[in-house]
């Protein structure tokens, strides 16, 4: 998880930096986070850029755990430790800069 939070926040600081940089990753995020870590994303692996503006906020939930099956693999799980469908969402936030530690 540590790595992915360094990952993201390089990419947004990236981003917010580089106007350049932000318009490819929000038209083509497979492309760059290839580029970014050096490997190649499977198809199957969905990525979302989401943008914040003045009035909107975007928090995202990681995936619902079931307490009472949390020592057994849920179908999602299964899938993504197979190589199935997986999902990341990298958003560069406008309004949350200092959240990220990336402006003023």
């Amino acid at each position: 998880m540590e790595q992915r939070k360094q990952l993201e926040q390089q990419i947004i600081e990236k981003a917010m930096k580089d106007e350049s940089f932000r318009m490819q990753l929000i038209e083509d995020p497979r492309f760059i986070l290839e580029q970014e870590t050096g490997m190649k994303i499977p198809d199957s692996f969905n990525i979302k850029i989401l943008e914040e503006d003045a009035q909107t906020f975007y928090l995202v939930l990681p995936e619902k755990i079931n307490p009472e099956t949390e020592d057994e693999l849920t179908e999602a799980e299964l899938m993504k430790v197979s190589g199935g469908q997986q999902e990341i969402l990298i958003f560069p936030p406008e309004s949350t800069q200092n959240y990220y530690g990336c402006g003023g």
